[in-house]
């Protein structure tokens, strides 16, 4: 299946990378380690097939530590756009953030640092955006530009809703299974605003 072109005016999903899309082992430095979560393909064709533009975003404190070079983070991710392209998908844009967590950096999730960037470089707006991952950061970064959050129960999601339902500081907008059924919602969201 070739994925259709995404539509300028169309709603743009952010999507989370360790947890979200591919198995999180940690920090990941092997390339040959990329393994996609199940439904992910589906879940990706389905929103393509929708004409959302489908943009990553990543916390990649890797590289600030030492674990792992840009250059390597970016074989990683060619990595993973072959195994995507491979199964017909494409993604509109890749953006990371390689800072430490103590750095205060604007581009670190949950600031919305990348989302900016990715709606200038883009030509997209921020005004239908839903952010989907699998942590607190995911969720509230998307919230931050006027969107929606999503946390997916994949990767470290039930640790994270536990910890937010006994903390009551953040309230994603939906809890689901995986990346389908993140899409199945958002889906159903945009149907219900233009009725």
């Amino acid at each position: 299946m070739s994925p259709r072109r995404a539509n300028p005016t169309a709603p743009v999903i952010f999507l989370d990378r360790d947890g979200t899309l591919i198995e999180d082992p940690g920090y990941l430095t092997d390339p040959e380690a990329v393994r996609l979560l199940p439904r992910v393909v589906s879940a990706l064709r389905l929103m393509r097939h929708e004409r959302f533009r489908l943009v990553l975003v990543t916390n990649q404190s890797a590289v600030a530590r030492g674990y792992l070079s840009r250059n390597g983070l970016e074989i990683i991710h060619r990595r993973l756009k072959q195994v995507l392209r491979a199964r017909g998908v494409t993604l509109d844009g890749w953006y990371y953030c390689p800072h430490h967590p103590e750095a205060r950096c604007r581009c670190r999730k949950p600031e919305p640092g990348l989302l900016r960037r990715a709606a200038r470089e883009l030509g997209c707006s921020l005004k239908r955006t839903y952010s989907i991952g699998d942590r607190w950061s995911d969720v509230v970064m998307g919230q931050r530009v006027g969107g929606k959050g999503l946390l997916v129960l994949t990767g470290l999601g039930r640790k994270e809703w536990r910890q937010a339902r006994k903390m009551k500081i953040w309230a994603p907008d939906a809890v689901v299974k995986d990346l389908y059924a993140a899409a199945r919602w958002i889906i159903r969201a945009e149907k219900k605003r233009v009725q």
